[in-house]
């Protein structure tokens, strides 16, 4: 038996939330990871994590919709995991990670954790397909309800739950303070912009590519897992854009702590995406990096960390490009900006002690 056993079905290796919250409790409890080997990560990385992390090796694809009808056997290898381990708690990421998991609480009488990156109604399913997008939102609702703890990522996320369970808490996405040296000695005649995440269309990949296909002294530099071959391919005609592949998260981090200044877009027709406070925000501000944003805004004014624009609006993002490539001070003020802020409030040492006062209450009894 272990104490707690953390479960989510996407890319766990490269999933920073996870690897966090594994390192953290880790401390002071036993645990154990379990996830889906979708991406086929080798033998030698799966011994290497930071955990015991265990996968199923079923292949499914990504962002498709006969993904749905891999997640009945996904679900039944969690539950034997569950069933052989028994933990005393589960901490489960996301709606389809959940739904095994509760009924391992209902089965066995133990604690679940329910921690919301993304509403997945929210997330995946269209508004226009109204009677499947109300089922699987009640579906989040009753689970979110039934746990004995829910955590979200952002207080406007948690606000979408019309029924909450007695506890809740907010563990942002604040990154660890990593020592990582920032090349000074570059050439500072070309700004480098920097995206690291999943490429596809929605994160405004396309529209900064085209604001600054024109720029003299600009770079864009990505790092990302390919979910829209379509962007790519427009991507890598553009000269002053370069690739550099899927990245573990150190060595995405230390191509951020070369850039300039990082990028963060996303599409608010996706609904979604309104409720978005990405780690990239936190790890721009961990880097002392200004950043080019259309979310967070109440971060961004407050700590006067990066520059808002308008996700639908080029122009803007170009003159916002342009506007920090001509403006080296300006760059050096909002990133120490970010960074001061870090230190005092958004560092996942704070979240950390959070997440500890949350699983002493869980296992005190």
């Amino acid at each position: 038996m272990v104490d707690i056993i953390i479960i989510r079905s996407n890319s766990i290796v490269y999933t920073p939330r996870v690897t966090k919250i594994a390192k953290s409790l880790r401390k002071g409890y036993s645990i154990r990871v379990l996830g889906w080997n979708r991406e086929g990560v080798s033998r030698k990385t799966i011994y290497n994590y930071i955990a015991d992390l265990k996968l199923c090796n079923l292949k499914a694809p990504y962002g498709k919709p006969s993904l749905v009808a891999y997640f009945p056997l996904y679900w039944v290898w969690i539950l034997s995991q569950l069933f052989m381990y028994r933990p005393k708690v589960v901490h489960a990421c996301d709606l389809d990670s959940v739904i095994p998991s509760y009924i391992y609480k209902l089965i066995f009488r133990k604690k679940l954790v329910f921690d919301v990156c993304d509403r997945y109604a929210m997330g995946y399913i269209p508004p226009k397909f109204r009677t499947l997008y109300s089922l699987v939102n009640s579906l989040e609702e009753l689970i979110g309800k039934e746990s004995d703890m829910l955590i979200t990522v952002y207080d406007k996320l948690l606000e979408t739950f019309r029924r909450k369970p007695k506890h809740s808490a907010i563990i942002m996405n604040c990154v660890e303070d990593h020592a990582i040296h920032r090349d000074k000695s570059k050439d500072n005649d070309v700004l480098t912009l920097v995206y690291t995440g999943n490429i596809r269309r929605e994160r405004g990949l396309d529209k900064i590519a085209a604001a600054i296909k024109d720029l003299d002294g600009v770079e864009l530099v990505i790092a990302g897992k390919v979910m829209d071959k379509e962007v790519q391919d427009q991507l890598s005609q553009i000269p002053n854009v370069k690739y550099k592949g899927v990245l573990h998260v150190s060595d995405a981090l230390a191509l951020e702590a070369c850039s300039d200044v990082m990028l963060s877009l996303y599409d608010l027709k996706v609904p979604m995406n309104n409720f978005s406070w990405g780690n990239k925000l936190f790890e721009a501000m961990m880097l002392g990096i200004p950043i080019i944003t259309n979310v967070s805004s109440d971060v961004i004014n407050k700590v006067g960390c990066g520059i808002m624009v308008d996700y639908n609006d080029k122009n803007q993002i170009k003159d916002a490009i342009v506007c920090l490539r001509d403006n080296r001070d300006l760059r050096r003020v909002l990133g120490n900006n970010g960074r001061k802020a870090f230190l005092q409030k958004y560092n996942w040492k704070i979240m950390e002690e959070e997440l500890y006062k949350i699983y002493g209450n869980l296992l005190k009894n």
